[in-house]
């Protein structure tokens, strides 16, 4: 009996070690996955925000939506949208109401619209994150979060001033929120994940149009009808849901339809309806255009597509669908973006930021298979693998043959650019180091490498977009003629729509000789007003010959054209990269001279002061 006892007493401590060592293990796993992941998001946070301050204005989206949430504060009416002082209703105000907000935290400046993507962008990684923890374990949490926060495309969409990262943002939440609900086991948690579906799908009609319930609505209904979960769709709280979705989503709407009685024909009609279904918004491209923009917005992770579909071995037959539903779940989001906007007449490449975040999971599963060596190392998934980094190879080496100054491609004018040289080279030596990594079947050599590969040259874009800036904004224009400007004189924008224009000077701008996206808004005014501040070339001859001072921000071919339009006497106030100031009249009179005076052609003062051209 004693000798039982103390058996008895050994097996009791065996066991209680054992189960230490079980849980101080778990404790390590989970603080090593915790570490990884802090890892990764700052990864994504400093991709998002190297320079983001500094980039001026892109054209055309930023200085849109800076300049409508600029109205909103200045004007005080947060129901109707003005665009450069006109009608703009092609989009709702939940973005707009956002950056109003940062406008008054940061001030009238470049980091106001792009503060609340770049945030966003760094949510949708913690939420792919979760969503490929919740589907495939922690393994695949981390390498969805790694996926997407180097996607070149994603962390693009997060730098920019547009609505289409809080877009993406909300239809995943909307999605990931339905997909969390269905695995509930009922209770409040369960109602309030229905509710945040309702909620985030509100968001998204709010940021961008119906597309932001129609495209959940899509995903989660034919998964249902795919899957045979008709029982789900008892568990949803319809009306408690659709009231909450309604108090979120409607009120603007009706407010906008009272004060506007045109609103809704454009707005539902002309924006929702003919934008996907003709060629009204004048962007088409062709079929392909979309997988392109996948292929190239997800480097170096594209190769793994395949990987990633065949987590859904049964698939192929109807009645297995129901066994692999978590997977098809995430394929139909993927799917359900790719061919809604393929099939629209109206392709932007920022479309495809929705589409990306079920991607990700996807992919982080495939990529979490082949770190711990469930998938297979058959020549062909190396070859899928190599793909991705063999391909940042090409742009890594393009990178740094461009700083050297032998392309000529990214407004670097031929000159040398030390640091692109060097970050492309290194880049492009990563990529290659992925390539034989994966080639040998070390896969988590070679996704460190090509995630080091792939930030690195994320960071280097941003660095681009700075002298990208010099000629996509009307910054430089702006600060040559702030000192110049006096506030009676005219100002206007020639043969296009500088958007940024206006957010620059902070006042509305004319418009000779184009309307474009204003068209809506310009169709409101009387005719006068049309003619004082949208003016065709023909009306706007005779005040550019009177001795009004006018001043015109023009474009590249602007010689020329003022030329064709017999628009002549044109002082050269400031050449840019992309755009340039001119006026009617000398700064100074003739015989005028002195310090200070004179033009500034070319960002240097010349020392005729009536300039250079006159067309």
């Amino acid at each position: 009996m004693a000798c039982m006892a103390t058996c008895g007493r050994r097996s009791a401590t065996i066991d209680r070690c054992v189960g230490e060592l079980s849980l101080t293990t778990a404790t390590s796993e989970a603080w090593r996955t915790h570490r990884t992941l802090v890892l990764i998001v700052v990864l994504a946070a400093i991709q998002l925000v190297w320079l983001l301050p500094a980039v001026p204005l892109l054209e055309p989206d930023e200085g849109r939506y800076l300049d409508i949430p600029r109205h909103m504060v200045e004007s005080g009416d947060w129901v109707t949208p003005r665009l450069n002082g006109v009608l703009y209703f092609e989009k709702p105000p939940l973005h707009y109401w956002l950056t109003a907000l940062a406008i008054r935290a940061f001030g009238l400046t470049e980091l106001a619209v792009r503060v609340w993507n770049a945030l966003l962008g760094l949510l949708g990684v913690l939420g792919a994150w979760w969503l490929a923890r919740s589907w495939a374990g922690r393994e695949a949490g981390l390498g969805a979060a790694l996926v997407l926060g180097t996607a070149p495309l994603w962390i693009g969409l997060g730098r920019l001033g547009s609505l289409d990262m809080a877009v993406s943002f909300f239809i995943t939440a909307t999605l990931g929120c339905v997909w969390l609900a269905s695995r509930a086991t009922g209770g409040w948690s369960e109602r309030w994940l229905w509710w945040g579906a309702f909620a985030a799908a509100a968001g998204g009609v709010m940021t961008k149009g119906l597309i932001g319930a129609v495209i959940p609505a899509g995903v989660a209904g034919l998964w249902v009808i795919l899957t045979g979960q008709w029982r789900l769709l008892r568990r949803v709280p319809w009306f408690s849901g659709g009231a909450l979705f309604l108090a979120l989503a409607a009120p603007w709407h009706v407010l906008a339809s009272l004060r506007n009685p045109d609103f809704a024909w454009f707005y539902f009609v002309h924006e929702h309806v003919l934008r996907f279904a003709t060629p009204v918004a004048e962007r088409q491209e062709p079929w392909w255009f979309f997988i392109a923009v996948v292929a190239l917005g997800m480097l170096p992770w594209t190769g793994l597509l395949p990987a990633a579909l065949r987590l859904m071995p049964g698939v192929r037959r109807w009645r297995q669908l129901a066994e692999h539903r978590d997977g098809l779940f995430f394929a139909l989001w993927f799917g359900m973006v790719f061919l809604f906007f393929s099939a629209s007449h109206s392709k932007l490449i920022p479309y495809m930021g929705p589409a990306l975040p079920p991607l990700a999971v996807l992919i982080g599963a495939a990529l979490s298979r082949s770190w711990t060596g469930e998938a297979g190392t058959t020549r062909a998934a190396r070859l899928a693998w190599t793909l991705g980094p063999a391909l940042l190879i090409v742009v890594g080496a393009g990178f740094a043959l461009a700083g050297a100054g032998r392309i000529d491609r990214l407004g670097l004018g031929g000159h040398c650019t030390p640091w692109l040289v060097v970050t492309g080279t290194v880049a492009a030596v990563l990529a290659a180091t992925a390539v034989v990594s994966g080639w040998l079947g070390r896969w988590r050599a070679a996704t460190v490498a090509a995630a080091v590969a792939v930030v690195i040259l994320n960071v280097a874009i941003a660095g681009l977009s700075l002298r990208l800036g010099e000629e996509r904004s009307s910054r430089g224009v702006a600060e040559a003629l702030k000192p110049l400007l006096q506030g009676d004189e005219s100002v206007f924008a020639y043969r296009d729509f500088q958007e940024s224009l206006a957010v620059y000077l902070d006042r509305p701008v004319g418009i000779v000789g184009a309307v474009g996206e204003l068209a809506f808004g310009v169709s409101h005014l009387t005719t006068g007003q049309r003619a004082d501040r949208f003016p065709s070339v023909d009306e706007f001859r005779p005040r550019w010959d009177s001795d009004q001072r006018i001043w015109l921000s023009v474009g590249r071919t602007w010689q020329r054209k003022m030329a064709a339009d017999r628009l002549g006497h044109v002082e050269v106030i400031w050449q840019g990269r992309g755009r340039g100031l001119v006026t009617n009249h000398p700064l100074h009179p003739p015989g005028a001279r002195g310090p200070g005076s004179g033009v500034r052609v070319g960002g240097r003062q010349a020392d005729d002061p009536k300039g250079t051209s006159r067309p």
